[in-house]
């Protein structure tokens, strides 16, 4: 019951399903409408030339398809991204999305993400979206413009039942179960295009035979693409946008008229009949129509039906709805706290997002019990009780449904501000990585390469330590991928616009760093492949010349014994060749190799080192081959002086033999394996000859791989200085392989020796194992002989190291010595003081002297270095050397020490020099001191400095003017004691130290009159400059500082006090500043430019600043006044609200329900109809109110305490009289309504009344029938019968409002009225039914004796007439003529008899007067009167003249009384007189009429 309330109040509603379908996706179709959108996409792509997608949520998750959509759709070129990463992809739907806002297309809750990530609700919600744009309302547009409608929907259904009207087996009421038999889609086609097929012949088919004719008459005549299989739609319930969709296609080519009326008529079908059908409650005719008897076209009900709603059902709801809700509730409370990890954010985003999902999904039954609450107490069947606990339960669901909803908003406002805070913060942090990475790559670019390969091998190590800083940020990247945002009304387009824009960049920045890092690191690999396969190359061809170097040494080129010898050789040579000869392609490879290297290196150092050792080993290659040459030639020469035609067959055969194992040999790349077996083939033991050959192949290996290991560690040339670490570490991984392999040669021995027991006793020849075990031993033993010369080597490397790191100490030493005695300045000179000179040069020879015992040291170890056998010619050398300096430096500072000696004998004393040095000394120091120059000034600080420094200096050289003095008497006594060379020196000496002192006071005395003069203007300009800067940090301060939110409002206004003090205090400011201009301008002329220059700086920058800041703190007191006054309007709001709702109360809720006018009680529901109206529009300022106070409490919880408070209870308030006013309005609307329905139950029985009485008075005016009597009776008692009897319910109505105060007096007035007329009525009602009763008996007695009176008189007549016809007369049958007297007498006083009784019984006709004719009584009575007539003829009595006389005279007297018959009255009672006169005269004229006609 609840859900279909929901459906109607929906369709009450009155909102277009196909803008809103995109909200509510649980019940679609989703295969089908996936089928369904693949192939319109599908369609619209054949169009443009594009190729077809398989899997519409796979092949639209780039993005790329959607834009060749939408390409096609807007007719505009959109551009895509390259790439095929996550981000390329989320750049592409994000431009989809754009476009389709920019179109209008309505989006709900789709973002890039969800597309990106296959989401397939929204992914189908995202097509219908673009389907209903361009498929359904473009196609639609004109003619809804036209109709002015705006509902496509109501439009489509119109068109398609005013297309199938003339097919009485069809009848749509929707968009799905009608169609699921095939015939509606057909009937549109025939309709519009009847030559297409025979109707008759598509009513035969099955339903899916009709749909699958239709779709296909439809894409070949209409050209309309098969958008829907027959099987989707022949079930129980078709997926609803597929039809549409597939119905606008046949609506865009077929003729398009509707009309006004056909609108109407779907506004009319029964909304609860078409959301049956949608929820597929009607079953489905699916068999073939001929199984049913052809009828008038399906009737379409015109009403709906209201269920009522039960108690119980609503408690069953409510308790539903509460165990959700508390569910619901304890959901919410047991969600964590908001986390500050991004991913943790976002996995609490997506899940309250959930939840308030889950939120909207039960809303409709939340609203579905309120509807039910209500009904239940519109209906008035609840006592008050009932209701009363019904209200109570509606008001706490409501309360815990809204603040469960205000407090999950709240939540997730909060959620997306942490979760946007972390993701700027992620993308800030990666900015500032990517940088940092790109620097580094610049680095890496920019770094050289070495000759070697460790330097390469260094380049991939950092490499890959970039590659692993890759890694660990791809984490952070992949989040940054799956990116959160909420485009809300704040933020707007542009937020979002500027964050695509900084992803895009980010994302751009980030794939050109992956592509570089995957592009070099692909190169540096193939580098370090290529280079090592070089070198081990080359290493290997070195082992291998050297081994081919050795074995053509040892082939035989003369002096030929016998023919064997030469047989020997020239097999040897053979071999050599045919090795030569297999080898140059791999020379040629190893040059093709070495080229690639260079060129990838790109390196010329490298590069000339790779075609050096190339070059080299061409050569060796080049001299070998010469010298095979010429060994050929010579053996040639032999077999030529020896007379040998040729090699004889058996050599010939052992050297192919030989050729083919040297040849299998080298496709293995291995060393010559044992000469090849003879020809007599004696089994031995195969597994021990295997054995032997592997053990043998592998030390022979591994022997030439150590061989070339040594040669690249061999120490080529000793060096002063040469690292040994990495030799030494190679040495020892050698030596440690050897040890490891001894019990491998010592098995190979002891198989060796196994094998040649075996061999010998068996006779076979040995000389192969033999050699084989030689060739081993002596490799092995060249091996070991070549790791004890490498190491031998390193350690005399490792001592010359040592040696020449003592030597290089030592010569550093010496060099300082040196240094010294070169720099120090040895001449005589008054300036130079001798003592110290010579006590430093002192010095430096007795450290000199310190250093002979390592001299001597370092002597014995180049003694014991030469002493070692191919020990480098430097060692001694570089000793010898030292030695050398070490010799002349002693020798120059003994001579030096010498000369300072003599000089200090010929030079004044000592105090005399220290005096002048001292005095000399301090001039300089005054004099640096003086000649700073006073334009670097810049400050009153450095001012005041330089002025106490000129103070002080002024004073030493004040101090210093006694000692001056002596030193000039002491200085003129000099010419007695020293030379008169020396004594002018002296005496030079002297002069320039009174100068300097008479410089430097006149010097000293100007620069301090200067300061002494502009010092005190600059502390009067130093102290209005503090005033400003004061002003000036109070203000920047006051300005940086957190501005109090509104809501504190004491807060508010103590700032806004402290900027009205700043802005007061801007005139004083300007006053200093003011001041500080003129001291400037009195100052221009002076000569310091530092001071001027800082004094200008200081005034623009404050003047500057404070022109800035007077703004600033202007602007800042405006926003504080409106934050105040903002404050202070919400607070005036709040009581203008309370006052509101107070004056509210009085007005609406304060009134008694007794109302004593229906007048008034009307108003009364009127005016609390407009209250409630008032009370619900105030809703929308409460909800301003109240989202304005909830912005400021979030904001400042303490600062906003007071204004919540406040709001709370205005709320509180505001939820209270609207639930007052909603009762009292409903409790006036129930009481007009009973009112009302009082009134109709009156009217309706005052109609009965009145019925009644028209009845009644029907029946005082009846004809003398039976007939008309018992029908005027049968009516009467049909109305009395009255079954709709509504005195019961007036009577609890009157009683229900007279109880409560209601109209008592109008409803007791009008109550009692009713009641005194029903009585009174109905007892006559019930009186006239007992008349008619007796009326009716009586005239059924009166007919019956009337015709049996009439009977009689008839055989009277008869037997009369026939005596008057026989002439026979009463005397002739006396008898018989008394007999027929009496029968006459007797009916006479029978026919008065009834006269009477009809004169009292029945009244006269309408007009006063007895009815033309007579009733039956007058025509018995003249037919009684004909009978007396022919009885008396039959008696013949003896006076007939004398009657005849006497009738005449009567007639006469008739005649003459014919006056009356005038009527000029129309008094009911004058009437009756007259009728009674005129019935008398009637009978006398028929009395005496039939007399005279006797």
């Amino acid at each position: 019951m609840a859900k279909y309330g929901e459906h109607e109040a929906r369709a009450d509603d009155g909102q277009n399903e196909f803008s809103d379908i995109i909200k509510s996706r649980s019940d679609e179709h989703n295969d089908v409408q996936k089928k369904t959108f693949t192939k319109w996409i599908n369609a619209r792509f054949s169009k443009s030339g594009k190729p077809p997608i398989s899997d519409m949520f796979t092949d639209l998750k780039d993005g790329r398809k959607l834009l060749d959509l939408l390409e096609g759709l807007t007719g505009t070129s959109l551009p895509k991204e390259r790439g095929s990463t996550r981000v390329h992809a989320l750049n592409n739907v994000n431009r989809v999305l754009q476009v389709l806002h920019q179109n209008n297309v309505d989006l709900v809750n789709i973002g890039g993400t969800d597309i990106v990530d296959g989401n397939h609700k929204l992914t189908l919600g995202l097509l219908w979206s673009i389907i209903l744009h361009w498929q359904v309302k473009d196609v639609m547009k004109d003619i809804m413009s036209d109709l002015q409608q705006t509902n496509s929907e109501k439009i489509l259904l119109s068109w398609v039942r005013q297309s199938t009207r003339p097919y009485s087996q069809v009848n749509v009421l929707n968009f799905t179960t009608s169609w699921t038999d095939g015939l509606a889609f057909n009937a549109v086609l025939h309709r519009h295009k009847p030559d297409l097929f025979s109707w008759d012949r598509v009513v035969k088919m099955s339903p899916l035979e009709r749909l699958e004719h239709a779709f296909s008459k439809a894409q070949t005549y209409l050209g309309i693409e098969k958008l829907l299989d027959p099987e989707d739609v022949a079930v129980q319930l078709p997926d609803k946008k597929s039809i549409i969709m597939y119905l606008t296609s046949l609506f865009e080519v077929l003729p398009q008229q509707v009309t006004i009326d056909a609108i109407r008529e779907v506004e009319t079908l029964p909304r609860k009949y078409k959301k049956e059908c949608e929820e597929g409650e009607i079953n489905i005719q699916g068999s073939a129509p001929e199984e049913e008897p052809e009828g008038p076209r399906a009737e379409t009900p015109s009403t709906v039906t209201e269920m009522d709603m039960d108690l119980d059902s609503y408690q069953i709801a409510l308790e539903e709805v509460l165990t959700w809700l508390l569910s619901a509730e304890d959901t919410f409370q047991e969600q964590e706290d908001i986390s500050d990890d991004v991913e943790e954010v976002k996995e609490q985003f997506a899940t309250h997002e959930a939840f308030m999902m889950e939120l909207t999904a039960h809303q409709s039954s939340v609203g579905n019990v309120l509807q039910a609450g209500n009904q239940l107490i519109t209906q008035g069947t609840l006592s008050e009780e009932e209701e009363f606990e019904i209200q109570e339960q509606m008001t706490l669901l409501n309360a815990r449904w809204e603040a469960l909803r205000v407090e999950s908003m709240d939540r997730q406002s909060r959620l997306h501000d942490v979760l946007m805070e972390l993701q700027k913060r992620q993308l800030q942090q990666l900015s500032a990585w990517l940088t940092l990475t790109e620097e580094r790559i610049q680095k890496m670019e920019t770094c050289p390469l070495d000759d070697d390969l460790k330097s390469l091998q260094k380049l991939l190590e950092d490499h890959k330590s970039l590659q692993n800083d890759l890694e660990a940020e791809q984490v952070k990247v992949n989040s940054l991928t799956h990116m959160v945002v909420i485009v809300d009304e704040n933020s707007g387009e542009s937020a979002t616009a500027v964050l695509e824009d900084q992803l895009q960049k980010l994302g751009e920045r980030w794939t050109a760093v992956c592509r570089w890092t995957e592009e070099r690191w692909n190169r540096l690999q193939e580098i370090n492949i290529l280079w090592q396969e070089l070198l081990e190359e080359q290493c290997l061809l070195k082992a291998w010349l050297t081994e081919k170097e050795e074995a053509l040494n040892k082939v035989q080129t003369s002096n030929f014994k016998d023919q064997k010898e030469l047989s020997v050789s020239v097999r040897r040579l053979a071999i050599l060749k045919e090795d030569m000869e297999m080898k140059r392609q791999a020379l040629d490879q190893l040059s093709e190799i070495g080229q690639d290297v260079g060129q990838l290196l790109d390196n010329p150092k490298a590069s000339k080192k790779i075609n050096s050792d190339s070059e080299e080993l061409t050569q060796r290659w080049d001299s070998l081959v010469q010298r095979l040459e010429d060994s050929s030639n010579q053996v040639t020469q032999a077999v030529a002086k020896l007379g040998m035609s040729q090699i004889p067959q058996k050599d010939l055969l052992e050297t192919v033999r030989l050729r083919e194992q040297v040849t299998t040999k080298r496709t293995k790349q291995e060393l010559p394996p044992p000469p090849p077996p003879k020809k007599r083939q004696i089994p031995v033991e195969m597994e021990a000859k295997k054995k032997f050959d592997a053990l043998s192949a592998e030390l022979l290996n591994w022997i030439l791989k150590s061989k070339t290991a040594i040669q690249a560690t061999e120490i080529k040339e000793y060096k002063k200085m040469q690292e040994t670490s990495e030799m030494k570490k190679n040495l020892k991984r050698l030596e440690k392989e050897q040890t490891e392999r001894n019990p491998r040669l010592e098995e190979l021995n002891q198989t060796g020796q196994i094998f040649l027991e075996q061999m010998g006793k068996e006779g076979l020849p040995t000389e192969e194992i033999k050699n084989i075990l030689e060739k081993v031993s002596s490799e092995w033993k060249k091996v070991a002989q070549h790791l004890e010369d490498l190491a031998r080597k390193i350690q005399l490397q490792e001592d010359i190291n040592a040696y020449f790191k003592q030597l290089d100490e030592l010569e550093t030493t010496i060099k300082t010595k040196e240094e010294w005695v070169k720099h120090t300045p040895f001449s005589a000179s008054p300036q130079q003081s001798l003592p110290s000179l010579k006590d430093t040069c002192q010095r430096e020879l007795t450290h000199l002297h310190s250093l002979h015992p390592k001299i001597e040291t370092l002597r014995a170890s180049c003694s014991a270095l030469k002493a070692r056998p191919s020990a480098p010619d430097f060692v001694q050398q570089g000793f010898e050397s030292l030695v050398g300096r070490y010799q002349a430096v002693q020798q120059d500072l003994e001579e030096h020490h010498q000369q300072l000696e003599n000089e200090l004998k010929s030079r004044p004393g000592r105090a005399y020099l220290e005096t002048l040095k001292t005095l000399t000394d301090l001039l300089n120091n005054s004099e640096s001191k003086a000649q700073v120059s006073l334009n670097v000034l810049n400050d009153l600080a450095k001012v005041e400095k330089a002025l106490q420094e000129k103070k002080d200096l002024d004073e030493i050289l004040e101090n210093q003017k006694p000692t001056l003095c002596e030193l000039a008497e002491e200085t003129k006594a000099l010419e007695k004691n020293v030379s008169s060379d020396v004594e002018k020196t002296y005496k030079q000496e002297f002069d320039d130290v009174q100068g300097k002192w008479n410089n430097l006071k006149v010097k000293v005395s100007k620069d301090l009159h200067l300061l002494e003069e502009i010092t005190p203007k600059l502390r009067t300009f130093e102290a209005d400059s503090k005033v400003i800067e004061k002003w000036m940090d109070g203000v920047k301060d006051f300005l940086m500082k957190e501005q109090a939110v509104q809501g504190d409002a004491e807060g508010l206004q103590r700032q806004l006090d402290q900027c009205c003090g700043f802005v007061n205090e801007i005139e004083t400011v300007e006053s200093s500043l003011k001041d500080m201009k003129e001291i400037e301008a009195n100052l221009r002329s002076c000569p310091i430019a530092g001071i001027k220059t800082w004094m200008q700086t200081k005034l623009v920058d404050y003047q500057t600043q404070l022109e800035k800041l007077s703004k600033e703190i202007a602007i800042q007191k405006n926003r504080l006044s409106e934050s105040q006054e903002k404050v202070v309007n919400l607070k005036k709001d709040l009581a203008e609200m309370q006052e509101w709702m107070t004056q509210a109360e009085e007005e609406y809720l304060e009134r008694d329900f007794e109302y004593k006018s229906p007048e008034e009680l009307e108003s009364a529901v009127e005016e609390m109809k407009r209250a409630k109206e008032d009370v619900l529009q105030k809703e929308v300022r409460v909800k301003i109110l109240k989202d304005n106070i909830m912005l400021l409490a979030a904001k400042v919880p303490s600062g906003g305490q007071e204004l919540t408070s406040a709001l709370n209870v205005v709320l509180e308030n505001y939820q209270l009289l609207c639930n007052r006013i909603r009762g009292k309005c409903h409790t006036l609307e129930e009481v007009w309504s009973c009112w009302i329905e009082l009134l109709h139950y009156l009217d309706l029985e005052m109609t009965w009344l009145n019925t009644l009485e028209e009845r009644m008075k029907s029946t005082e005016s009846l004809p003398e029938k039976t007939d008309a009597v018992s029908e005027a009776l049968e009516s009467l008692e049909s109305v009395l019968r009255h079954p709709a009897d509504n005195r019961t319910q007036i009577r609890e109505l009157g009683q229900t409002l007279i109880d409560g105060g209601i109209l008592d007096d109008i409803i007791s007035e009008k109550l009692e009225a009713f009641n005194g007329r029903y009585e009174e009525l109905s007892h006559l009602a019930e009186s006239r039914q007992i008349s008619l009763e007796k009326q009716l008996q009586v005239l059924r007695e009166t007919d019956h004796m009337l015709q049996v009176l009439q009977e009689s008189l008839g055989e009277l007549d008869k037997q009369l007439t026939t005596y008057l016809t026989d002439r026979i007369d009463a005397f002739q049958v006396p008898q018989e003529a008394q007999k027929i007297q009496a029968e006459i007498s007797a009916h006479e006083l029978t026919l008065e008899e009834l006269r009477r009784s009809t004169r009292l019984q029945l009244p006269t006709s309408p007009d006063g007067r007895a009815a033309r004719g007579g009733s039956q009584t007058d025509v018995l009575q003249r037919k009684l009167r004909e009978v007396s007539t022919k009885f008396q003829l039959f008696q013949k009595p003896a006076n007939f003249e004398q009657r005849m006389l006497d009738c005449k005279r009567v007639l006469d007297g008739v005649k003459a009384e014919l006056h009356v018959l005038d009527v000029k009255d129309v008094d009911p009672d004058v009437i009756q007189t007259h009728l009674d006169k005129c019935m008398v005269r009637l009978l006398v004229v028929d009395v005496y009429s039939g007399f005279s006609s006797s």
